[in-house]
C-alpha cells in the first residue's frame, strides 16, 4: 500500500491540491508570472498559498516543502517543456521566497486575530467580518484558519453563512481598492474606427526620415467630434495620410514636433495610435489655421527622436545584459523609453548588488564601444521565433513582425516596432541611476544614455567636489572622512540622549523612584512623568530604570514628540494579577486621540493630541484605583 493510500480523505484531498497547484505554479513562473497583489500575479499567489496552507494544516508540513514539489514538476515535464528546465533555479527561488513569506504571514495573521480581542460575547456583525476580511486581504490569513479561530472563541457559524458573509466583506473591501482586479483600458471612441474606415491606414515613414513634405490632412478632431479646421490657439487631433511621427507603442513615447502649412503652424505635443493603423497627432495651432485637405510639412523634433532612439536601443542591450549577468529567468515586465531616460522592469527576486550593476553597465558600454550595427528585418512570426528573437509576454503580434538585431543577433535579437540607432556607437554611453523593487519578484532600473549620461557624470563630479571642500579632504579619502563624521555624529547624539535621559530621571539622585512624582493609589505606588525630547527607545529605557528603582509599583510615562503623544505603562510582576498594563493603556490612549495595547507588565500607545497627556495620566490613576481595590 502506498503512502497516499494510507492517508485519510482530507489528507488525500490536500495532496491532490498541492500537486495540481504545483503544476500551475511552475508553468506560470516559467512564463514570467510572479506572485503579487494584482491581476494574474494575485491569482498565482492565491494558488500557491492555498497549496501551502493545505500542506501545513492537513499534512503537518510546517517547514518549506512546496518548492520541492514544484521542482519535481520541472523534472517530470522538462522533456516536453524545456523552458521549465531553463527556469528551474528561478522557479525554486521564487516559490521558496513566497513560501517563507506565507509562513510568516500565517504567524502574523494569528497574532493580528488575537489583537482583535474576540470573545464569545463579540457580535458576529458586519464590523467583525470587515475586520477579519482585512486580515485576509492584507496578511493572507486563510479563511479556514479564521473560522477555526472564531469557533475556538465561542463564535460558531454555519459554513455557508460564514462564507457568504466573509465574501460580502471582501467584496466591500475590494470595492475600495484595486487589489485583485485586472485594470481595464478605457473604451476606444467609435470616431477613430469611422476615420480609419474613411481614410484607410496611415503610412508611417519615421523609420527612415524625421521630415515629410507634402503630407495631407485627412481628418481633424476637436475632442470626439470631427471638424473641418482648427483656428489659432485651438487644440485638437490631426490625422495625416503619411507621417514621420512615431505613435506611442511598446514603451516608446510618442514623437513631438511641428506641422507647417502655407496658412498655419501647429505644435505636436504627442503622437498616439488608438486603433491599429491610425496615427493621431495631438496639436495646438500656434499660428493661422489647419484645415482638412491642407498639405503640410511634418517635422519631428529630431533631437528628441535621436535621444529616444538611443534609449530604445540601449533598452534592448540592457535586457540582454541582465539575462547574462543575473540569469535566464530575467524577463521584461514593462518599459518606458523617453528622450531623457529609459526605465526597464524585469523579473528578479532580489536587489542587484553594486558588482552586478557595474557588470551590466560594463557589458552594455562594451557593445556601445564596439559600434555594432543595428539592423531590422520583417519576418513571419514563426520564422522570427525560430531565429531566437525574444517576444514580450502579453504583447500581441501579427503574422509578420519586425525583428531588431544587434550585430549578428547573438547577444540581442527581439521583436520590436520602435525606432532605433543604426549602430550601437550612436548611443554614446550608458549609466544606471537607480534599482528598486516595484512588486514581489519584480525590479525596476532607470538609466540614461548619450548627453544625459554625460550630464549625470558632471553632476556627480560637482557633488564630489562640493563634499571634498566641505570636509576639507582629498578625493581618495572621502569615504573615510564621511565615516569619521558619521561616528562623531553618532557619538554626539548618544551623549545628548544620555543627558536627556538623566534629566528625565531627575539627575539620577533618587533611590526609591522620584519621590515628588510617586503617588499612593489604593496601596499601589505609581510614578508618572511627562517627558519631551526622548525617542521611543529612550522612553522604554527610562521606564526600565524607574521601575527598577520603584521595585514594586507602576510607572506611566507620557512623551511629547513632534506634535504627537506617546504613552508607556509598566507594572511590576507582583501586581500584574490585579492591575494589567494593557488594560490601562487601552483606556487612556483614546484620550490623546489614539490607541494602544500590550501585555500585563508592559503596554504602549500613542495619539495625535499631546496636550492631553496630563488628562490621560489622571485617568490612569482612576483605572489603577478601580483595579487595585
Amino acid at each position: 500500500m502506498s503512502v497516499y493510500d494510507s492517508l485519510d480523505d482530507q489528507q488525500q484531498f490536500a495532496c491532490r491540491v498541492i500537486a495540481d497547484h504545483a503544476r500551475s505554479t511552475a508553468f506560470a513562473i516559467a512564463d514570467g508570472i510572479l506572485p503579487g497583489n494584482e491581476g494574474r500575479n494575485y491569482v498565482l499567489r492565491k494558488i500557491m498559498r492555498r497549496a501551502i496552507y493545505h500542506g501545513r494544516e492537513h499534512l503537518g508540513l510546517t517547514d518549506p516543502f512546496f518548492y520541492k514539489v514544484c521542482d519535481e514538476v520541472v523534472s517530470r515535464f522538462n522533456g516536453a517543456f524545456p523552458e521549465l528546465e531553463t527556469q528551474r533555479e528561478f522557479i525554486g527561488k521564487m516559490v521558496r521566497l513566497e513560501e517563507e513569506r506565507f509562513g510568516a504571514t500565517v504567524t502574523v495573521g494569528l497574532g493580528k486575530l488575537a489583537e482583535l480581542g474576540i470573545t464569545g460575547d463579540t457580535h458576529a456583525d458586519d464590523a467583525l467580518f470587515l475586520s477579519i476580511g482585512k486580515l485576509y486581504d492584507t496578511f493572507g490569513t486563510p479563511r479556514d484558519l479564521i473560522r477555526v479561530f472564531l469557533e475556538e472563541k465561542g463564535i460558531v457559524l454555519d459554513e455557508d453563512d460564514f462564507n457568504s458573509r466573509f465574501d460580502a466583506a471582501l467584496q466591500s473591501l475590494q470595492q475600495q481598492s484595486d487589489i485583485g482586479k485586472t485594470s481595464r483600458k478605457s473604451e476606444v471612441s467609435p470616431v477613430y474606427a469611422e476615420i480609419l474606415d474613411k481614410v484607410a491606414a496611415n503610412e508611417f515613414l519615421g523609420y527612415d526620415v524625421t521630415q515629410v513634405d507634402g503630407a495631407k490632412v485627412v481628418a481633424i478632431l476637436d475632442g470626439d467630434a470631427q471638424v473641418d479646421k482648427l483656428g489659432e490657439g485651438r487644440q485638437g487631433s490631426v490625422v495625416l495620410d503619411r507621417t514621420p511621427f512615431y505613435a506611442e507603442s511598446g514603451g516608446q513615447v510618442g514623437d513631438t514636433g511641428k506641422l507647417v502649412t502655407s496658412k498655419g503652424t501647429a505644435a505636436v505635443a504627442d503622437t498616439y495610435s488608438p486603433v491599429a493603423g491610425l496615427i493621431i497627432h495631438k496639436v495646438t495651432v500656434e499660428k493661422g489655421e489647419i484645415k482638412v485637405g491642407d498639405e503640410v510639412t511634418a517635422i519631428v523634433d529630431a533631437e528628441k527622436r535621436d535621444a529616444t532612439r538611443r534609449n530604445h536601443t540601449a533598452t534592448h542591450l540592457v535586457h540582454a545584459a541582465l539575462k547574462e549577468v543575473l540569469g535566464t529567468h530575467v524577463k521584461q515586465a514593462g518599459s518606458v523609453v523617453a528622450p531623457n531616460y529609459l526605465r526597464f522592469d524585469f523579473a528578479h527576486y532580489q536587489p542587484m548588488t553594486s558588482a552586478e550593476i557595474a557588470e551590466v553597465e560594463d557589458l552594455v558600454n562594451r557593445y556601445i564601444l564596439e559600434n555594432e550595427p543595428v539592423t531590422t528585418n520583417m519576418m513571419a512570426l514563426e520564422d522570427a521565433m525560430r531565429s531566437g528573437a525574444v517576444a514580450m509576454f502579453g504583447e500581441k503580434y501579427g503574422s509578420e513582425v519586425r525583428v531588431l538585431s544587434v550585430g549578428d543577433g547573438t547577444f540581442s535579437r527581439e521583436l520590436c516596432g520602435g525606432t532605433h540607432v543604426s549602430a550601437t556607437g550612436d548611443i554614446g554611453s550608458f549609466k544606471i541611476i537607480s534599482d528598486e523593487a516595484i512588486a514581489s519578484g519584480v525590479r525596476r532600473i532607470r538609466a540614461v544614455t548619450g548627453f544625459d549620461s554625460f550630464r549625470r557624470f558632471r553632476e556627480d563630479e560637482k557633488l564630489i567636489d562640493a563634499s571634498l571642500a566641505a570636509l576639507n579632504t582629498q578625493r581618495d579619502n572621502l569615504p573615510n572622512a564621511i565615516a569619521r563624521l558619521q561616528e562623531e555624529l553618532k557619538r554626539t547624539r548618544k551623549e545628548m540622549d544620555d543627558l536627556k535621559l538623566k534629566a528625565a530621571m531627575g539627575g539620577g539622585s533618587a533611590t526609591n523612584g522620584d519621590a515628588d512624582d510617586v503617588r499612593d493609589i489604593a496601596g499601589v505606588r505609581v510614578l508618572a512623568k511627562i517627558v519631551e525630547g526622548l525617542d521611543a527607545g529612550a522612553t522604554r529605557q527610562l521606564s526600565d530604570t524607574l521601575l527598577a528603582r520603584l521595585k514594586s509599583g507602576i510607572v506611566i510615562i507620557g512623551r511629547k514628540d513632534d506634535g504627537k503623544a506617546g504613552l508607556i505603562v509598566r507594572v511590576s510582576d507582583d501586581l500584574t494579577a490585579k492591575v494589567k498594563a494593557g488594560n490601562i493603556i487601552r483606556e487612556i490612549a483614546p484620550i490623546v486621540g489614539g490607541k494602544g495595547g500590550g501585555k500585563p507588565d508592559m503596554a504602549e500607545g500613542g495619539g495625535t493630541d499631546p496636550e492631553k497627556l496630563s488628562e490621560a495620566i489622571d485617568a490612569a490613576y482612576g483605572v489603577i484605583e478601580r483595579a487595585a481595590a
